[in-house]
């Protein structure tokens, strides 16, 4: 389809909202199909361990392994790359295309590379009864068995500052509070633990998950409320390989070709969608038709992530649409 010609378009005027809110930010995971694992006395043990953990980060689900069956016999079939490091650790790139159609093949999901940043607040008591939190000036070492497992799970996380102000909005409590904090730290979500070091050096942890989609609670040690934000994150954002949906899409806002291409370079861009045409062009309009991965529900929700597209509000100078998600380019 050859695009039109760009005459002289002006941009919407925003809100006085939409100008003083900083959308919060997914994170690209650029590293899904990557792992180390320690090599010990059988190399294809340890391929097969590495498997194992790529196709937990992908699926979002921690069964996902138990699931392959067969396939771990041989998984050497799907390594892109490999090596083996000085201190004897298997570096493993698979191919994200055999990997992902290994998981659809096991009836399991895929949960892309735009993940929710989470923030994450721990405080900690000790037998004493002083108490400290875990920011980003805590050493590396102190915040290694989080920072760990996080990336085992694909999860993004960041560290507070822990100023008055964060203080202040931890002990409100209530989940408009830590959301209010998360976007303080442009977070998509914010997970509080509040933990106890036993006599043993042993933490146990009461760990809550704050997000849009509501807040859900565990007990544990410091890595299970990583895995809570996984599981959760995973149900909500991964989708079936096997579904692919058509879903409209009508994006306002686009001035010229360059907001165009950014545009389009976006939504290629993104996990949950496999193609993209352009339909229509009508002013600052421009409506497309994406092949997406789950459906249109999905693509919904992955788009809310960044902020990069913005809902169209009713009374926005709009007319609703049943047949298409209605979005406002935001540069």
């Amino acid at each position: 389809m050859n695009l039109p010609r760009w005459k002289s378009l002006h941009l919407p005027l925003w809100s006085a909202l939409l100008l003083a809110v900083t959308p919060a930010l997914a994170v690209t995971v650029p590293d899904l199909y990557e792992v180390s694992v320690p090599v010990g006395t059988n190399r294809d043990t340890a391929f097969s361990d590495a498997l194992k953990a790529v196709v937990v980060r992908v699926s979002g689900r921690r069964d996902a392994a138990a699931r392959l069956g067969a396939v771990l016999k041989n998984p050497r079939q799907y390594a892109q790359r490999f090596g083996v490091s000085a201190d004897n650790m298997l570096d493993v790139g698979f191919d994200s295309v055999s990997v992902d159609r290994l998981l659809t093949d096991a009836g399991l999901p895929v949960w892309g590379k735009e993940r929710p940043q989470t923030l994450v607040l721990l405080s900690i008591e000790n037998p004493d009864g002083s108490a400290a939190w875990l920011d980003n000036s805590a050493s590396a070492a102190d915040r290694n068995a989080i920072a760990e497992v996080a990336k085992l799970r694909g999860v993004p996380i960041i560290w507070p500052e822990m100023d008055g102000q964060d203080r202040n909005q931890v002990s409100v409590g209530t989940s408009a509070a830590l959301l209010q904090m998360a976007a303080r730290y442009s977070a998509n979500a914010t997970l509080v633990g509040k933990g106890r070091r036993d006599a043993s050096g042993g933490i146990a942890v009461r760990w809550t998950l704050a997000s849009e989609d509501g807040s859900s609670e565990v007990a544990g040690s410091e890595e299970d409320g990583i895995h809570l934000a996984a599981d959760t994150f995973a149900r909500i954002y991964s989708a079936s390989g096997s579904s692919l949906d058509s879903v409209g899409l009508e994006v306002s806002g686009i001035a010229n070709l360059g907001m165009y291409a950014s545009a389009l370079n976006y939504l290629e861009s993104m996990t949950v969608v496999r193609t993209v045409a352009l339909e229509q062009v009508t002013g600052d309009k421009m409506r497309f038709r994406l092949g997406v991965r789950g459906d249109a529900a999905q693509l919904k929700r992955a788009l809310a992530l960044d902020g990069k597209l913005v809902p169209v509000a009713p009374g926005d100078g709009a007319a609703p649409a049943a047949d298409r998600l209605q979005f406002r380019y935001q540069p």
